[in-house]
């Protein structure tokens, strides 16, 4: 499946009047979101690989500017001027960055899990056996074991076990060594775009406590809806619970 998408920047599924532009996951890849994407087939549904991840290059010093820039950019050559960007996890922290710098901003920003604009934390034995162990399987399945609530089906756990394997070393440190530890806290307060926070209460990566100190309590207009007994991994854990907020989102927006 991921190698028919190696060499291209995005994936795309759907149609419709409105467009949702989805940044995925740090050991996730655009792929990552087909089964929210199956559940919008009335949506155009754009899903970004970040450089470094689902099999693309990454650059030999990346920055989260420099990600920022490349998304930019992928949106400004496909001319999307009327779409929402959805952001999981890392992919987040990357689209408040986007949101921030973009010459043609999205309508509104739905982040789901996100890393935060400040610091995440992470404990360092962790963080030492994501640097030390990469790319491994036995890597991945403790890493989605940990992340996790709600098992995997059997495709969905093939997936987030090879986009894990496959992401290159340089995005692979980048993210664990600088990446989340760049606050954009200072930045996000000349946010005016609407944004909507979709959290866990049970997330075992961003527990919800930094969710709503560092991210609702930063975003002081952000919406928030939570759910429980689900883990970090909503896309892939609650797909269908995933597609139906979105719309709601996309559609209240509307109105």
């Amino acid at each position: 499946m991921l190698t028919e998408i190696e060499v291209h920047p995005f994936v795309e599924w759907g149609s419709g009047d409105k467009t949702l532009v989805f940044i995925h996951y740090f050991g996730g890849a655009a792929i990552s979101w087909q089964w929210v994407a199956q559940q919008l087939p009335d949506f155009r549904c754009i899903a970004f690989n970040v450089p470094g991840f689902g099999g693309t290059s990454a650059p030999q010093k990346p920055t989260l500017q420099q990600y920022a820039d490349t998304i930019s950019q992928t949106l400004a050559d496909l001319n999307l001027k009327n779409y929402s960007l959805i952001g999981h996890s890392m992919g987040g922290k990357l689209a408040l960055q986007v949101a921030i710098n973009c010459d043609f901003s999205p309508q509104q920003i739905i982040l789901i899990a996100p890393s935060p604009p400040t610091q995440e934390p992470m404990p360092e034995a962790e963080k030492q056996r994501l640097l030390d162990h990469h790319p491994s399987t036995e890597n991945a399945e403790t890493t989605i074991k940990n992340a996790t609530q709600k098992p995997l089906d059997e495709e969905q756990y093939a997936v987030a076990i090879q986009t894990h394997k496959i992401v290159e070393d340089a995005a692979w440190r980048w993210w664990l060594l600088e990446g989340m530890n760049h606050s954009i806290a200072d930045q996000i307060v000349q946010l005016r775009i609407p944004v909507t926070v979709l959290a866990s209460k049970d997330d075992p990566v961003i527990y919800y406590s930094l969710i709503q100190s560092d991210v609702i309590g930063l975003l002081p207009n952000a919406k928030l809806i939570t759910i429980e007994n689900v883990g970090h991994l909503i896309p892939l854990e609650t797909a269908e619970w995933t597609a139906t907020q979105l719309r709601q989102i996309i559609l209240s927006d509307q109105e």
